[in-house]
């Protein structure tokens, strides 16, 4: 019996058959990675509570409509759902699922300071769904020798299936290559960002405020993100590479009436209010 399961299969049955290029080896059609999408998407549309404000919906669809445009390749349109619950790590990232799907949870609306900090998380989960980092993933944990490595559960973005499924061992040197992952989708996002109009210093700023320090018992190589410290300078670098000019200036007003009915709607659904995190 295997002892480490696939990431994204651990809700699912099957296998990996049809072997493809590009953005590194990936066994994952689009055909199946597509199909494998729109079922997470559907089981969690059954077991999470959508947030239906017409507001809300619309804020986040005029920011996702701006960054896809920035990319053109991307292999699947994108989907955006506004949810109550908190699916991911200490970030609020969204949920971003094969095929294009990403739920958006409250916790990062409440958390994020304006619009720009929102677009580059939402930017963040994009790339995560254009690079295929999901199918990526899974792959790599198929050509590993999981019978002479390390295991050690997995969270994040990519452990939401495996969670559901009641937990999921994987591979030590996966941990590694998922953040190299999470530093591609910085990197890739800033690009995005500013293409869009929006700072990209603000994810910088959200990553730096929001991102919840490893105890320091805990080693990075069990780690699931990389240190925001070593997040930031990377952000940064990539940031010093852009050409000038000017962005969007942020309505702080607007942003602060949509985080209010976000507010208002958790509350009724029973959850603890969130207070945002200060530098």
């Amino acid at each position: 019996m295997r002892a480490a399961l696939l990431i994204i299969l651990a809700a699912l049955t099957g296998s990996a058959q049809d072997r493809q290029t590009g953005q590194g080896v990936n066994f994952y059609s689009l055909e199946k990675e597509s199909a494998l999408g729109a079922n997470l998407a559907a089981e969690i549309l059954r077991r999470e509570t959508p947030i239906d404000i017409v507001a809300v919906r619309d804020l986040v669809n005029s920011i996702g409509s701006r960054l896809s445009a920035q990319i053109p390749a991307a292999p699947f349109p994108y989907t955006f759902t506004v949810i109550a619950a908190d699916l991911n790590n200490s970030t609020h990232e969204p949920l971003a699922l094969p095929g294009g799907h990403i739920f958006v949870s409250a916790e990062l609306i409440l958390a994020a300071q304006d619009e720009a900090e929102l677009a580059g998380m939402l930017a963040h989960a994009m790339v995560h769904i254009s690079e295929r980092h999901y199918t990526r993933l899974a792959t790599r944990t198929e050509l590993a020798d999981q019978s002479a490595i390390p295991l050690v559960f997995m969270g994040g973005w990519a452990g939401y299936a495996a969670r559901q499924a009641g937990g999921v061992l994987v591979p030590q040197a996966m941990l590694k290559f998922h953040r190299d992952l999470e530093t591609q989708a910085d990197v890739l996002a800033i690009t995005i960002t500013s293409g869009a109009g929006f700072d990209p210093l603000a994810l910088v700023r959200y990553i730096g405020r929001v991102q919840a320090a490893e105890p320091g018992t805990v080693s990075t190589v069990f780690a699931v993100l990389p240190p925001p410290e070593e997040r930031a300078s990377r952000m940064r670098v990539a940031i010093q590479a852009l050409p000038q000019q000017n962005y969007t200036i942020p309505n702080a007003d607007e942003f602060g009436r949509i985080q209010a009915e976000v507010r208002s709607e958790a509350a009724a659904e029973g959850r603890p209010p969130i207070k945002p995190r200060l530098q």
